[in-house]
């Protein structure tokens, strides 16, 4: 039965805004304002033309059209990241100021709208300064309190909605505040909170694919520093060994012993090879290759140059248009040819299939063999760092991992499939970079 393993890692995703908590509510109370004017004006309709209450509306009229136009500069205006809560706070102060001159235009306690104070109050809370909303509570609260001995009683509210009715306009006054303060925190504050959490759980990922890449740089530079502290001890091993297989084939007492120091050059320049790789692919790691990718490159990174003999093995399909932009060639290196490397030792010598698809801005390769497979138990570590199957000295454990970690830096994935005694597949994709 088919096993299946996916090495998480996040979907694509659009960049980070660079927007404030202060940002994002002043983007949204910006229409909660011009909805507020429009509000108010129905309201002083209703009032005038349907109850016919005794108001002044001539001032009551100056209440949404202040609002309208102090909001127009908001509108049109770029308001800089660093002054979006100053902006908002003062937007916030002026509603309250200009929320409490219209209560006490029109009835002061005795109006059943107090309770829109509340709105107020909740957006302050959402800027996230205790100080703007202590402070707009404050005001709130002391504008009402004033009202106690400036307002001019308007007991009209306390009469029937309709005349012989039992239902009075101050109930349904109390009424139509409570539904309007639990539709605007309903949709606009519980937007702008989960803005908010939307916006901190992308910081959560970036923090978490920041902490990746330092692993990743962490092992490039440990790379780079083995290549450099190993390299000089190697090179005197090396002089060592062919002034020792010298002497002995001028001397010629044991044959032996100058076959084995033969070897023993033969597998310290194969060491040396292995670390000047190391440390090429460190330094690449390290500036990038900033070359670009095209289809046509695909089979000359997949050729002998790159894989040695062993590359007449590979069956390559290349599923886009010749000229297809591939992203970066330093991208597929780092993510790819690990992973075609693993299967070309899995399998011997059978051939490796290679798929290499350009699907809606994301690349995608597919690489799979007919190698032994991997049980579940094995499958299930796969890409763990030092985690290996080899025999020692064969592998260290970190050439999924280190892949898994290129994909995810470029906001990609990388899943793998396998079948014991069937091979394995292994599946990369990470969007095109411009």
């Amino acid at each position: 039965m088919m096993g299946a393993m996916s090495l998480p890692s996040p979907e694509p995703r659009a960049p980070l805004a660079a927007e404030s908590p202060a940002g994002l509510v002043l983007r949204w109370l910006v229409p909660l304002r011009f909805i507020a004017a429009a509000g108010q004006c129905v309201a002083l309709s209703v009032a005038r033309y349907g109850l016919e209450a005794p108001l002044p509306y001539a001032q009551l009229a100056l209440v949404p059209a202040i609002t309208a136009l102090s909001n127009l500069p908001l509108v049109w205006l770029r308001v800089p990241p660093e002054r979006a809560s100053g902006v908002a706070a003062s937007a916030l102060v002026l509603d309250t100021l200009l929320f409490t001159f219209l209560l006490q235009q029109s009835g002061g306690p005795d109006n059943p709208f107090s309770a829109i104070y509340a709105i107020h109050v909740a957006m302050a809370a959402m800027l996230g300064s205790g100080r703007v909303t202590w402070g707009i509570a404050a005001l709130s609260a002391a504008g009402y309190a004033l009202m106690f001995h400036w307002h001019e009683p308007r007991h009209f509210w306390h009469g029937p909605v309709s005349e012989g009715g039992s239902l009075q306009l101050h109930a349904l006054g109390m009424w139509v505040a409570v539904a309007v303060v639990a539709v605007v925190i309903t949709f606009f504050i519980g937007r702008i909170a989960r803005t908010l959490r939307a916006r901190e759980a992308e910081l959560r990922r970036i923090g978490e694919l920041a902490a990746r890449n330092a692993r990743l740089a962490s092992l490039t530079t440990l790379a780079a520093g083995a290549a450099h502290e190993l390299g000089s001890p190697l090179g005197t091993i090396a002089v060592i060994a062919r002034d020792l297989s010298r002497a002995v084939e001028e001397r010629a007492p044991l044959p032996s012993l100058a076959d084995d120091a033969k070897l023993l050059r033969s597998e310290v320049e194969r060491c040396r090879t292995i670390l000047d790789r190391m440390s090429g692919r460190a330094e690449q790691l390290a500036g990038g290759d900033p070359s670009p990718l095209t289809a046509e490159d695909v089979r000359e990174l997949l050729g002998p140059k790159e894989l040695g003999p062993a590359a007449c093995r590979l069956l390559v399909e290349i599923a886009a248009p010749p000229g297809a932009q591939l992203g970066l060639r330093s991208d597929f290196q780092a993510v790819v040819l690990p992973l075609v490397h693993n299967s070309l030792e899995a399998s011997r010598a059978a051939p490796v299939r290679v798929r290499v698809a350009l699907d809606g801005g994301q690349i995608e390769v597919r690489v799979r063999d007919e190698g032994h497979g991997m049980s579940p138990e094995v499958l299930e570590r796969a890409g763990e760092p030092f985690f290996t199957t080899r025999p020692p000295g064969r592998g260290t454990g970190l050439g999924l991992f280190v892949v898994r970690l290129h994909a995810e830096r470029l906001g990609g994935k990388l899943e793998l499939e396998s079948t014991p005694d069937r091979g394995t597949t292994a599946l990369a994709a990470w969007p095109v970079a411009p």
